[in-house]
């Protein structure tokens, strides 16, 4: 036998590879980092989020407000998503938008503990948002690329996405208890994105079209296909969902009238247990819609978040079990977002083609934005014209539809 017999083909050492891939918890090395990147982000960012709406308040904001901040920067993040998911596709880089929009949302979101008026913070969480919104299509493409199960992979990334969460609300929580300044805490969190845009830089970046060559594939012209109707009825009805979702800067105003005004420095500590939650479920209910179907375990998630804004439209008066009862409401809100964050994600990877998740996660997010753009105003401004009672059945009603019409669509003929 010649040498030129003996030696493999590029697509058997490109498979044996893959298959030797050394694993962390179940999951490629690249999938890890990328969630210790998440870590650190997110302790940043919720030790900010879950004190953000009391700082608010603080220098003058109101609930309406509230609604106003959060409905344009969620939708300048999800805009962004769908454009940048486009572009990474178009030029077969994920890595520069990634690196690109961990930097700027963990260099940003720092200097809204100097802001004067909620006007700047609304500039500076803007900013932020940018950099949420130029990194994750791309992040997710690649996540899904590295992936050997992706639920798994997807629901261990926002299991420690949210273990950051868990750790930035604890920080919050002490710094709180020990008498630092709303301010002074969200200065601080420079310290742990700056760990995160470090742990970035080792990722390698991967190009479907040349893994494609290496494996002696052809590659599709799915790029030149029309958008399957189906898959743009799924991602319009994953948007109608984000509309009817309850934005968590709302749960901790609400949470407001639970506790007593001396045990303010709890919240951070609801905003904790709700992560923990999350972080416990996320790899768990995503594992499990590997088994028994994405859309189950969706629907269950949306039913508890239901049940919770129907318990929070009624009044309150504050006792032992209004604490005990806003705890069981935030480990509710917690298992709806591990049930339906990570699942919905995994959802659009089975349904798109592996040189096009970039662009489908592009318009999912896309959707997501231009649909919830007046969720949290119109939120916001029933909580503040009327009531919190009228807020909370707007959305229960919303989503009592949005759960019916996601149960009834058949998915099995979509195709991306």
């Amino acid at each position: 036998m010649s040498k030129e017999e003996k030696k493999p083909t590029n697509s058997q050492t490109i498979g044996k590879s893959i298959k030797r891939r050394r694993m962390i918890f179940g999951v490629s090395i690249p999938v890890f980092l990328m969630g210790l990147v998440s870590l650190f982000t997110d302790i940043s960012s919720e030790s900010i989020q879950s004190i953000l709406p009391l700082f608010i308040l603080e220098i003058g904001g109101s609930v309406l407000i509230l609604g106003l901040i959060s409905g344009i920067t969620n939708a300048i993040a999800n805009i962004l998503k769908g454009i940048t998911g486009w572009m990474s596709d178009k030029i077969n880089k994920r890595k520069p938008f990634i690196v690109a929009g961990y930097s700027l949302s963990n260099l940003s979101k720092p200097l809204i503990g100097l802001s004067p008026s909620w006007e700047m913070v609304l500039g500076l969480k803007a900013t932020d948002r940018v950099g949420k919104g130029l990194r994750t299509s791309s992040r997710d493409a690649l996540i899904s690329f590295y992936a050997t199960k992706k639920g798994k992979a997807f629901g261990l990334h926002r299991a420690m996405d949210t273990l950051g969460a868990v750790l930035g609300s604890l920080l919050a929580f002490l710094l709180l208890f020990y008498a630092w300044s709303y301010s002074q805490i969200i200065f601080f969190s420079i310290i742990p994105g700056c760990i995160a845009i470090a742990l970035i830089l080792p990722v390698k970046d991967v190009s479907p079209e040349e893994l494609d060559k290496k494996l002696g594939k052809k590659i599709r012209k799915e790029k030149s296909e029309k958008i399957d109707k189906n898959f743009i009825k799924l991602i319009v009805i994953l948007g109608v969902i984000e509309f009817a979702s309850l934005d968590v800067v709302f749960l901790i105003i609400r949470a407001l009238d639970y506790i007593p005004s001396n045990l303010i420095y709890l919240i951070p500590v609801f905003y904790l247990i709700l992560n923990i939650v999350y972080t416990i479920f996320s790899p768990i209910n995503g594992s499990l819609s590997d088994k028994i179907g994405r859309k189950p375990m969706i629907v269950i998630g949306l039913s508890i978040l239901l049940l919770s804004c129907v318990i929070l439209a009624f009044p309150i008066e504050v006792s032992l079990f209004s604490i005990v009862l806003i705890i069981v409401i935030y480990i509710m809100h917690g298992f709806y977002l591990a049930s339906v964050d990570p699942i919905s994600r995994a959802f659009i990877a089975d349904l798109a083609g592996e040189e096009k998740r970039g662009r489908a996660y592009g318009y999912y997010y896309l959707s997501v934005g231009f649909i919830s753009m007046v969720e949290a105003l119109i939120f916001g401004y029933l909580y503040d014209a009327f009531s919190f009672t009228w807020a909370f059945i707007y959305i229960s009603i919303l989503l009592a539809v949005c759960i019916v019409i996601f149960a009834i669509t058949d998915f099995s003929k979509i195709s991306f």
